[in-house]
């Protein structure tokens, strides 16, 4: 099992700094940034609207990311919006930082990784624009994943192991040994699609839920982790209208 040190988490007062982290490191936790009765409360609310999360293979929209994980869509709802979980100051003065103040959501549902799931391969989500030049680890990310776990994560439920400074593409950096920091209930992991990570084993006896926006620039589209079939981006019909521009691309669920 890798370590549970090399990345200081970062306490939400202080986005500045958690900005400087992901600019240096790829990849900064931030903690509680939300109260824990509240995810407990959208933790609720999300398996209330999708009871098939507890079976994977009951699922018809999906990305395969794993033997025991999938990411799926999660319907943007009328109380999920009321919560504020999708527009929390904090995090977006820190993703305008990092992609400019026209970002946009690409994506947004579930991450989970089941009981007894094996680890992933070391990889990176995407987000080479120029992959022939060697241009892109001189550039600013162009898509950014925010996770955000419905239960505390840590050493022994299917964490993500991080090798900080990889999304420069730096050779000790990819060979060091990765980190793996522990994420509370309440709080969030921002990682650039450079930076290299796996999911590693869950040996607890239950699933480790965690939500997940894919954030970009406004030129970028995820052709790596989808199909065509995919949904990425889903609100029921009465809450479209309320979401904002950063969430053009929805789709009506």
């Amino acid at each position: 099992m890798e370590g549970l040190t090399g990345l200081s988490p970062v306490a939400a007062s202080e986005p500045g700094e958690a900005a400087s982290a992901l600019r240096r490191d790829g990849v900064v936790v931030m903690r509680d940034l939300w109260p824990r009765e509240m995810m407990e409360q959208i933790a609720a609310l999300v398996a209330d609207a999708h009871p098939e999360f507890v079976d994977k293979a009951s699922l018809t929209d999906l990305f395969d990311n794993g033997e025991g994980r999938f990411i799926a869509p999660v319907t943007i709802s009328k109380s999920l919006l009321q919560t504020g979980l999708l527009t929390h100051a904090t995090k977006e003065q820190i993703l305008a930082d990092a992609l400019g103040a026209s970002y946009v959501i690409e994506a947004f549902g579930m991450l989970m990784a089941d009981s007894g799931c094996p680890a992933q391969d070391p990889h990176r989500d995407g987000g080479l624009l120029f992959p022939e030049t060697g241009l892109d680890r001189l550039l600013p990310p162009a898509s950014l994943t925010v996770a955000i776990p419905l239960v505390d994560v840590g050493p022994d439920n299917g964490p993500t192991a991080f090798r900080p400074g990889s999304h420069r593409f730096d050779e000790a950096a990819e060979q060091a040994a990765p980190v793996v920091p522990e994420i509370p209930l309440g709080s969030v992991a921002i990682w650039d699609f450079r930076v290299l990570h796996h999911g590693c084993v869950n040996r607890s006896s239950a699933p480790r839920p965690m939500l997940y926006f894919t954030a970009s620039r406004p030129f970028w589209f995820d052709h790596k982790n989808f199909g065509k079939r995919n949904r990425r981006l889903v609100a029921e019909a009465d809450v479209i209208g309320e979401l904002g521009p950063r969430f053009g691309r929805a789709e009506t669920a």
